[in-house]
């Protein structure tokens, strides 16, 4: 069998070693054609047999997980393979665990197969495990040295991240204490009773070993840190504020729901609390610091504040003891197609003397809008093909800068960005033995405020506040010379800015709130926009509707040959796409397609032109539906370039120096943020797992449409009872 051959991999293995198994299945899945993952506690009934030998005839590959026990199913599992593979070879590869240093006389047969002694069951050596068998003995490229998820959508909401580990560890203990009580080494022994609970837990264990295959950590990660410690933080507590011990902690949730039955502390749901350490990790020997800030993703209102903290922050802790070096690179990051052009020094305050064209004073830009860096979206690091090449592209650099510390402000892609130039660098020193050292820190900036585990990204606010201006003044436009207004706001994935801004606006102006999370019509929204607009005074309807840029009707491939929208080919195409994504449940992500943006607003815009006059069996024709004028507005660029409020510059500000505290300190691979009350470090890995978005059954979308008056469902708003179309909300 040719290793060019799709490779699926039966895992064979007892639940007792499931936890070190699914890291390492994990990393298998993402590096083979796919896999069959089985608990032995579903394995209750006969069905399992079909299920097990359908299974082995399809997979070529055999992962045979040896523990302290070789159960009776794994036991048929590896007689049944051998079977098949005696007519059609495969791999096999055993995997010897708890120090396992004798096969068990049952499988002495497949002695010849390669054999993998692990010694300790960890992460780090599930990692390496899946790379030898990938790696050494199917001799494929291996595709996880950025350690990013499988699924990028997860989860989008930071409660349901909380539930996951919450119930994960409920079900793990239950189903110990049951294997405990009855240890049959026959499985026929176990009483009908304790395998139907069994089944029951499993029902509750498959979709939470399903996002662990999909990349979701197996237990609440902890913020990395450096293990050398070099000094004593040197500035006393009166001037740079109160040490933060290791031990100050932050729990993820301050509802008491999740603190009655279990202590999130003690389960170890938190995040470390941001500040000041008593302990330095930096400067090292050499007394000297090099340190990069780059910018990434579009612009927000409080960049150039976060750019400042940083930059003040350093050139404190500097000041008269070593010396520090802050580099700001341009144009986010396209500056690594030529650092040395790219790249300027940021300093805090004017120096007198110092006339070098290359330093640019950040202290004198705070309190504007856009990016004194630039900026620039890079979809190079987001792309499975070339996101290898261009990591070795940027580490290499970074370590032949000698740069220490790398501060990555952006959104949801260079949140994984920052997450995978720091596993590759640390994969990439190993490897090479090269002793050197890459702290990677990233700021969340995005408009659409998607970021788990932030509590409102700097910038959103002066973002919701000008969105706000501009919907009272457009409404002005609308009732005074009456027409139909569509303005469309920032939402590739979420409705944050439509859902605040019209939230925020005066009662009675907007009609309609449209975002990705709520499916709608154009039917639908067309029916409701009629009965709405009609009631109001005047013989021409006017109105207001507030969409995202991704709030694409579900009907809009009805709309593609439809002369009257005019959509291009390209957009056409992106409409097809999203559809398509939209039906196997699949989300964008990073940026909106600039077609599917257009094409979206014209099918909202020119289709309302064209289906609210017509006649239907509910309204009556009337003639001035046809002097239906309609207008649109997109201010996203107005929005990101407006000024930051004081509350953006300060939490920016803020920002910017606790994650220089928090770097020196050692700590790496995090993302800083105000969660709840507190400025926190969240783990790269649990942002990495998914988008925020807003819970269509939440108070909060209700009051949206509370105020706007639309129904809460805009795709079968005519079909159902009134207690289905609750269901459906």
């Amino acid at each position: 069998m040719s290793t060019t051959d799709a490779l699926k991999a039966f895992i064979c293995h007892t639940s007792a070693d499931s936890e070190f198994v699914v890291e390492v299945a994990k990393h298998i899945e993402r590096n083979l054609d796919g896999i069959f993952y089985y608990e032995e506690y579903q394995r209750c009934d006969e069905s399992f047999v079909i299920t097990m030998n359908r299974a082995l005839d399809e997979c070529n590959v055999m992962i045979i997980f040896v523990g302290k026990r070789l159960s009776s199913y794994q036991k048929d599992e590896i007689s049944t393979a051998y079977r098949i593979h005696q007519k059609n070879p495969r791999h096999f590869f055993l995997v010897l665990l708890d120090n396992q240093d004798d096969l068990p006389p049952e499988i002495n047969i497949l002695g010849a197969y390669p054999q993998i002694r692990v010694p300790r069951l960890n992460n780090a050596e599930a990692y390496e495990v899946a790379k030898k068998i990938v790696n050494d003995y199917l001799n494929l490229p291996w595709h996880s040295d950025d350690d990013l998820p499988l699924n990028p959508h997860l989860f989008d909401y930071e409660k349901d991240v909380i539930e996951y580990f919450i119930q994960k560890d409920q079900v793990e203990k239950k189903i110990a204490e049951l294997q405990t009580e009855f240890s049959c080494e026959n499985e026929d022994e176990i009483p009908p009773a304790i395998k139907d609970k069994l089944r029951e837990l499993q029902e509750q264990y498959e979709p939470i070993v399903k996002k662990q295959l999909q990349g979701c950590p197996s237990r609440w990660p902890e913020v990395e840190r450096w293990d050398e410690k070099t000094i004593d933080n040197y500035i006393d507590q009166s001037k740079i504020g109160k040490y933060r011990p290791d031990d100050a902690m932050v729990v993820a949730a301050a509802l008491s729901a999740y603190h009655r039955e279990n202590s999130m502390v003690m389960s170890g749901l938190c995040f470390p609390e941001a500040g000041p350490r008593k302990e330095l990790a930096y400067p090292r020997a050499d007394r000297n610091l090099n340190v990069a800030v780059i910018v990434s993703g579009g612009i927000a209102p409080g960049i150039n504040a976060v750019i400042d903290g940083i930059t003040q922050r350093h050139h404190m802790y500097a000041k008269n003891k070593y010396s520090v070096t802050v580099y700001g690179f341009r144009d986010g990051f396209q500056a690594f197609d030529d650092l040395a052009r790219s790249q300027c020094i940021l300093i805090p305050e004017h120096e007198t003397g110092n006339e070098n064209p290359n330093l640019l004073v950040t202290s004198s830009h705070v309190s504007e809008g856009g990016s004194i860096l630039g900026t620039s979206r890079f979809d190079g690091l987001l792309n499975p093909e070339t996101r290898k090449r261009e990591l070795e592209t940027i580490v290499t650099q970074l370590f032949n800068w000698r740069i220490d510390i790398l501060y990555v402000i952006g959104g949801d892609g260079s949140m994984k960005a920052a997450h995978a130039i720091w596993s590759f660098a640390k994969e990439y020193s190993t490897q090479r033995k090269l002793n050197k050292h890459l702290s990677v820190i990233a700021v969340p900036k995005t408009m659409d405020n998607d970021i788990l585990w932030v509590w409102q990204t700097f910038g959103f606010l002066s973002a919701v506040e000008r969105a706000r201006e501009l919907i009272e003044h457009l409404a002005t436009e609308v009732r005074s010379n009456p027409r139909l207004g569509i303005m469309q706001l920032f939402g590739s994935d979420s409705g944050f800015v439509v859902s605040h801004a019209v939230l925020a606006s005066k009662t009675g102006i907007c009609d309609a709130a449209l975002i990705p999370e709520v499916n709608f019509s154009m039917k639908e929204l067309a029916a409701y926009l009629r009965r709405s607009l009609q009631e109001r005074k005047g013989r021409i309807p006017y109105g207001f509707v507030v969409m995202a840029e991704t709030a694409i009707p579900t009907d809009a491939c009805d709309f593609l040959e439809d002369a009257d929208i005019g959509l291009s080919d390209v957009e056409k195409d992106a409409v097809r796409k999203f559809d398509e994504m939209r039906i196997q449940h699949k989300r964008i992500e990073g940026q909106t397609d600039d077609s599917l943006r257009t094409a979206g607003l014209k099918i909202v815009s020119k289709g309302l032109q064209k289906l609210l006059p017509r006649h239907d069996d509910s309204f009556a024709a009337q003639p001035d539906w046809e002097k239906l004028r309609v207008f649109t507005n997109e201010p996203r660029h107005l929005l990101r370039a407006t000024p930051p409020r004081s509350i953006d510059i300060i939490t920016a500000q803020r920002l910017g120096i606790l994650a220089v505290d928090n770097a020196l300190a050692g700590y790496t691979d995090f993302m800083i943020s105000q969660w709840l009350t507190e400025y926190v470090l969240v783990p790269l890995k649990l942002v990495l797992l998914g988008r925020k978005r807003i819970p269509k059954g939440g108070i909060f979308w209700k009051s949206v449409i509370a105020k706007t008056g639309q129904p809460f469902d805009m795709v079968n708003a005519h079909e159902g009872t009134d207690e289905q179309k609750e269901a459906v909300s």
